[in-house]
């Protein structure tokens, strides 16, 4: 693909991003509480626990994905994005950490040179950072929500039929396809097929378009990941940053059963 059509391909995704992100995000009422039972589904949801990178996630990058103190030391440890790190430089050293790189051996990032950063993962990717697997009940709705700061962003529920051993990008197509290509495989090659997504179901929660520290959570509609899919058993989440580029934070990621609010009177 031609440079100009990069150019042309990110422009059209940047706008598209755009109009997605016009939405409202599902800011939540701190004085209300949530419909929820049980504990929390997500190990590790407030990122404390872990060494180099946080136990129960992928592993972060180190250059695009961070983990990191917060200003305020009563948070504690968060996962800070950056989606102004070109597309190039973050592929390229993607395919060192499926490699087995360190993130504490990062590079620096590279600065756009584009003033409109149409080359920067903003554009394309986003920074996709996953969970690991949680087991789902069938008939059984959820409650997804999250603390985040900085833009607007994506945190998808994503529904899987089946559990595996999961590796860095490994529900990525685009980035997979790329590792293909880097291993020597032609994608014009005849018989050729396209790297399709694992995930079987999806839902999403719209967070974050402040300076400082809100929660999101879909207001009043929990999650049925098996009702139209019976066949998803396991979900994970999906957290994903992209436009505009930028710095974006989150922290304190739960995952819980839906309780009906008449129920817990």
């Amino acid at each position: 693909m031609s440079s100009h059509a990069v150019r042309t391909a990110a422009l059209g995704m940047a706008l598209a991003l755009a109009a997605f992100t016009a939405h409202t995000a599902d800011v939540w009422d701190p004085s209300k509480p949530m419909p929820v039972t049980g504990p929390n589904l997500l190990p590790n949801g407030d990122f404390e626990k872990g060494e180099i990178t946080p136990d129960g996630w992928q592993t972060i990058d180190g250059l695009t994905s961070l983990w990191v103190e917060d200003e305020d030391p009563a948070r504690g440890k968060v996962i800070k994005f950056d989606t102004s790190v070109l597309q190039s430089q973050a592929y390229e050293w993607w395919a060192r950490i499926v490699e087995g790189a360190s993130p504490q051996d990062a590079p620096a990032k590279v600065a756009s040179t584009d003033p409109n950063q149409y080359d920067t993962l903003a554009a394309f990717d986003g920074v996709w950072f996953f969970s690991d697997f949680v087991a789902v009940e069938p008939g059984k709705q959820y409650w997804l929500a999250l603390d985040a700061k900085g833009g607007e962003m994506i945190c998808w529920l994503l529904g899987y039929k089946e559990k595996y051993p999961t590796s860095f990008g490994d529900d990525e197509p685009a980035f997979l396809g790329y590792l293909r290509k880097k291993a020597g495989y032609d994608s014009e090659q005849r018989g050729f097929e396209k790297i399709p997504f694992k995930r079987t179901w999806k839902g999403q929660v719209k967070a974050g378009g402040s300076n400082g520290w809100r929660t999101y959570s879909r207001r009043e509609k929990p999650f049925s990941p098996t009702k139209n899919t019976p066949s998803v058993r396991y979900v994970r989440v999906l957290i994903l940053p992209y436009w505009p580029p930028g710095e974006y934070y989150v922290d304190h990621v739960r995952l819980f059963e839906y309780q009906k609010p008449e129920a817990g009177r």
